[in-house]
């Protein structure tokens, strides 16, 4: 179970709290950078998704409306978790992207990985995968 926590990297959108990231890094020991510290603050979507892609890291995101239209229409994309609440304070953010990491490492361990593919994640802890990419 380490092993495929050691393969998930992501990239916290610039929406969420950069203390995401560093919770992922120092509590997890998650590969996991911030929009934000990687001068991407105030990027194009397209410019984040295509990022994360190029480092295959999978995006968190509470931008769903944008970023499921990227998905949609994007070729291929390294996965994305969509926080369907906007208003979360750092520390529910934090909460709900464990439950994240925990449902993608049930997928890694079943030989599905999240290529094209998206987890919406709820405030009530409903998770829903769905496959998004350019078919």
């Amino acid at each position: 179970m380490l092993d495929d926590l050691k393969r998930i990297k992501f990239l916290i959108d610039e929406d969420l709290s950069p203390a995401v990231a560093r919770y992922l890094c120092n509590e997890l020991f998650i590969d996991a950078i911030a929009v934000r510290d990687r001068g991407l603050l105030g990027a194009k979507d397209y410019q984040v998704l295509e990022y994360a892609f190029n480092e295959e890291r999978i995006l968190v995101t509470a931008n769903v409306r944008d970023f499921e239209k990227f998905a949609r229409t994007t070729e291929i994309h390294a996965g994305i978790v969509f926080i369907c609440q906007g208003d979360l304070s750092r520390s529910e953010q934090i909460t709900i992207v464990k439950e994240a990491v925990n449902a993608i490492n049930a997928e890694l361990e079943n030989g599905r990985d999240m290529l094209n593919r998206v987890l919406y994640m709820e405030e009530d802890g409903t998770k829903r995968f769905d496959n998004l990419g350019e078919s």
